[in-house]
């Protein structure tokens, strides 16, 4: 019998984690890679408490010990040097407060009736066929357009931060390593190039937008230069491509596999707040495994984790750990209380988590209004991606009829 090995960048391993992570945070809480250079923690509470400790697991590459001469697609050193995701106190705490100073809850509610819009205009396309392609009919578009709006991206433009965004976030599994991170490399380079001069243009003639605020937001005297304003736009809009897309996707094909949870959220919609919670809970929307590298030798579980190691805090695997959630592998849209880490923890909890949950309750409001019978038309297909849960397609099938007569009742 062959040695067990932890392996997130395998296809076999995105489609049905739940035992491996079983095996970890039973067997191997403090797991170890030799091959692929990493640690991982998947226990609740090692995952809670590392997040939280930005001291011994901070964040920035600088900790790094053996700094190899090829990146891995654990940690990839490209995307190691942008944004405030790798940056730990006092920096990150400044940085953290000038973004929040201009991603404010007023801009997040003025998205919603863009939202509404969205759905509905992105439902009319697809209504009288009477199927689709959920993710990239419906959940990834909606995505890109509604984070390009936040943060002034021209709407011709968006669609091409969404293929950008999956070079970047997802590995297909036909495609040879070496060859994904060269894509990673070009896409991150593409992303950044056209961020530059879009920031160029709003510190000339600023206009609503996100971009326009971070670059007039000051903290203690602090403003952002434009290099950081493109770094922290760079990272959001990866992060709001993917986030809502995997949320609304994998949240689709867990109702779609669990119908009696389908109807009690059509017969019940005030329980999809809660539904939302337990979707991010169940497939983790946001990076899957953040790095944190060791400050100093930690010991856990009767092992010493080197000083300058990275280790993975799986969110994940803390989510499913029955140490804390009562039948964790149960998809339950009525559980509560839910305090999961879909949306990570610590200095790092994603910022944009009011903009997913808004995007994904009111995407679930049209989609089970619209068709709330929905089935799957084929199997899913998942990528082998190492940093997100994601879905490559959700095909699904509805009542056509419902779906139009649908639309003409929510007509404005």
């Amino acid at each position: 019998m062959s040695a067990f090995e932890y392996d997130p960048t395998t296809l076999a391993f995105q489609v049905d984690p739940l035992p491996v992570f079983r095996t970890l945070r039973n067997e191997h809480p403090a797991y170890h890679n030799e091959r692929l250079r990493f640690w991982a923690l998947t226990r609740f509470d090692d995952v809670w408490n590392a997040a939280s400790d930005w001291e011994r697991f901070a964040s920035h590459p600088d900790h790094y010990g053996p700094r190899p001469d090829e990146p891995t697609l654990l940690m990839p050193r490209a995307m190691m040097d942008f944004g405030i995701f790798y940056l730990d106190p006092p920096r990150h705490d400044r940085m953290r407060r000038l973004l929040s100073k201009a991603f404010t809850p007023r801009r997040v509610a003025a998205l919603e009736p863009i939202v509404r819009d969205l759905c509905r205009r992105l439902i009319a396309e697809f209504a009288e066929k009477g199927a689709c392609e959920l993710l990239h009919d419906f959940a990834a578009p909606l995505a890109t357009q509604v984070i390009g709006a936040l943060l002034g991206v021209p709407e011709r433009d968006r669609w091409q931060f969404r293929l950008w965004a999956e070079k970047i976030e997802q590995h297909d599994d036909s495609v040879p390593a070496e060859q994904a991170l060269r894509d990673q490399a070009e896409a991150i380079a593409s992303i950044h190039a056209y961020l530059g001069q879009l920031v160029a243009e709003r510190r000339r003639a600023p206009q609503d937008d996100l971009l326009s605020g971070l670059l007039a937001a000051e903290v203690e005297g602090l403003r952002l230069s434009d290099e950081q304003v493109v770094g922290m736009g760079y990272q959001l809009m990866v992060a709001g491509n993917d986030t809502t897309a995997s949320l609304i996707s994998n949240g689709t094909l867990r109702l779609a596999e669990n119908p009696d949870q389908l109807r009690l959220l059509v017969e019940s919609p005030e329980r999809i707040v809660d539904a939302v919670e337990e979707m991010a809970r169940y497939d983790a929307p946001t990076v899957q495994s953040p790095p944190r590298i060791t400050t100093c030798d930690v010991e856990l579980h009767g092992r010493v984790i080197p000083k300058g190691s990275p280790v993975l805090l799986v969110w994940m695997a803390a989510n499913h750990d029955e140490r804390r959630f009562d039948a964790p592998e149960r998809f339950d849209v009525t559980r509560s209380p839910n305090r999961h880490l879909g949306f990570g923890h610590g200095l790092h909890f994603c910022i944009g988590s009011s903009l997913a949950r808004v995007e994904s309750r009111i995407a679930f409001e049209a989609l089970l209004g619209a068709m709330p019978e929905l089935v799957l038309s084929a199997p899913p297909r998942r990528w082998a991606s190492v940093w997100l849960r994601s879905l490559g397609s959700v095909p699904v099938e509805f009542d056509a009829a419902r779906a139009t007569a649908w639309l003409d009742r929510t007509a404005a």
